[in-house]
């Protein structure tokens, strides 16, 4: 009989039922989780006879609202973290993938959301017959595509840079391929895959607005949900519901933050690469209680005995030095075979898109294209210019970090919808146009981006390499481009890469401004796009789409492209 079933047995109290006040904590936290659910999940599979579209935004629902905004919000966040191992793996480890899925994935960053949703509805209206559940999985798509590219490409991009130093030891130690990912490769991922989902989730915010609201049969059919209810008091034009969707917000925020996010962070600092021992950049008061859990433990102990019999059960019968491999016919025909259905698919849908799209209007794109890639452009070199410093003086300092996480958060959580009110009375009484604001405006959905990968790339830094930089006395322009940079180019590149796409769709709202019956807009692909939309022109928005998606294919072949072999060859950690 152990120590501590004796101990217990002496106190009276059965030694499974024991629990501390941490476990109380927990145990509540988690029921009224379960609880929220549950009364969310139940309003999400209505038949769609009974659905009633007029959603009013009254203040009354707005906690209602942000329930399902938040669902919608966990929903997506799980099925991106599956993807983004999923697809980041594949195409960092598979090279006849990595040609397919890395400039599918850049392509779809920067494919407007508006396209997205227009034509995924269909799609889930017909897996989802008659069911709201059609509309919500379409919803959920929307805030899926926010945030899912930008998290698979961190784990490609991590996964193409781990130290050298790792790869001799996974050797060392005779590791197997499949033990020497889930043991090196994978952990080594973890902090940048963390913090690029804070990015990511918002960016998902970002998406909100538009994906709560389904086109649906030339009409449109609003969900309940925070983005509705900002959209409802724009259209409205009423700026007191606009600052209470804020407030709301805020508070989904803070509580993500300290529930979720925050603990996540403190707990992927034990996989850092580093040797020399520093003091943590988080704390986390949430992920103490759950490390404090009497019943929490019991729990994990046998998830962690079966992820040990996951990752190294296999040596109990595979030889380590044996390798197994298909035939060489074999994977020559595998590989033929991938990239004649790849060949197949592109060419059946270039087939379709060349007789749906007005041909008439396709030369009329290339001035549309021009402006809005000089505004793209404008506005990630400035996102560069402020992203990085601050980046950098955050990701240095454990106090900055811990004081600016949730306050990032929140200015990145916000729709830059809700900061057109200003723009449109600016601009209609001052009769200035609208050029020139469409720079800040589409800043708004890149500079986060460049702000959150660089800390993230300051935060992950061994500590010892640091320390080498103040040991040689590196300072000013020096330090900058003999350390620091090339230090964190890597996830400057990935941050960039994920604000491309953020400004892509940013210039879609950025070029169209609407305040009540007011509209102000500029010439652009963004309005182009726009426009065609809320005229429900298909034909039109599907061209639009895909003259964004060429300049992405442009930007891939010679920009990205030269980049991330640069990024493998020059600047990774050995």
């Amino acid at each position: 009989m152990s120590l501590a079933l004796q101990n217990s047995l002496k106190k009276n109290k059965p030694f499974i039922f024991s629990l501390n006040s941490k476990d109380i904590i927990t145990f509540t936290i988690f029921i009224i989780a379960i609880t929220l659910y549950k009364y969310g999940w139940h309003d999400m599979h209505h038949s769609l006879d009974q659905f009633q579209p007029e959603v009013h935004g009254a203040l009354s629902q707005l906690p209602y609202d942000m329930l399902r905004t938040t669902m919608r919000l966990v929903i997506g966040m799980f099925f991106s973290f599956i993807f983004a191992i999923t697809a980041g793996v594949a195409a960092a480890k598979n090279k006849h993938l990595e040609r397919i899925i890395l400039p599918f994935i850049n392509i779809m960053e920067s494919v407007p959301l508006l396209g997205f949703i227009t034509f995924s509805t269909i799609i889930f209206i017909n897996l989802f017959p008659n069911s709201v559940m059609g509309l919500e999985a379409a919803s959920i798509f929307g805030v899926f595509t926010g945030q899912a590219w930008n998290m698979a490409l961190v784990v490609y991009q991590t996964l193409r840079i781990v130290p050298q130093e790792l790869q001799e030891a996974a050797q060392l130690f005779n590791l197997s391929p499949w033990q020497k990912f889930w043991r090196v490769e994978f952990p080594y991922t973890i902090p940048g895959l963390i913090w690029n989902a804070m990015v990511s989730q918002s960016a998902a915010w970002f998406a909100i607005v538009a994906a709560e609201i389904i086109p649906l049969s030339g009409k449109d059919m609003p969900l309940h949900g925070v983005g509705t209810f900002i959209q409802i008091a724009l259209n409205n034009a009423d700026v007191k519901m606009i600052i209470w969707a804020v407030l709301a917000i805020i508070i989904n925020i803070m509580v993500f933050d300290q529930l979720f996010f925050r603990p996540l962070v403190r707990w992927s600092e034990k996989f850092k690469y580093e040797s020399v021992k520093t003091h943590k950049h988080n704390t986390s008061w949430f992920y103490n209680v759950l490390s404090d859990t009497l019943l929490l433990k019991r729990i994990i102990r046998p998830i962690k005995n079966t992820a040990e019999v996951f990752v190294n059960g296999g040596r109990r019968y595979l030889s380590n030095r044996k390798r197994y491999a298909l035939p060489k016919t074999l994977r020559l025909f595998s590989v033929i075979s991938w990239y004649a259905i790849v060949l197949y698919f592109c060419t059946t849908w270039s087939y379709e898109l060349w007789h749906y799209v007005p041909k008439n209007e396709i030369l009329s794109m290339v001035p549309l294209m021009a402006k809005t890639t000089l505004r793209v452009l404008a506005a990630m070199l400035l996102s560069l210019v402020i992203g990085v410093p601050a980046g950098v003086w955050i990701g240095l300092s454990p106090r900055a970090t811990r004081i600016a996480q949730p306050i990032i958060q929140i200015g990145s959580a916000l729709p830059p919808n809700i900061f057109f009110p200003l723009v449109t009375i600016a601009l209609m009484a001052t009769s200035t146009s609208l050029n020139l604001w469409t720079i800040p405006l589409i800043m708004m959905g890149t500079t986060w981006y460049v702000l959150f990968n660089v800390i993230a790339g300051v935060t992950t830094l061994p500590q010892e390499m640091i320390e080498l930089a103040k040991l040689f006395k590196l300072t000013g322009r020096t330090w900058w481009l003999r350390f620091m940079l090339p230090a964190i180019f890597p996830y400057i590149l990935t941050g960039v890469i994920s604000a491309a796409g953020g400004a892509w769709n940013s210039a879609i709202c950025a070029e169209l401004l609407q305040w009540g019956v007011s509209t102000v807009h500029t010439s652009g692909l963004g309005f182009y796009i726009s426009k065609a939309t809320i005229d429900n022109a298909l034909p039109q928005a599907a061209l639009g789409c895909v003259a964004m998606s060429v300049l992405v294919g442009l930007c891939i072949v010679f920009i990205w492209n030269p980049l991330y072999k640069l990024t493998e060859r020059k600047y990774k950690i050995s």
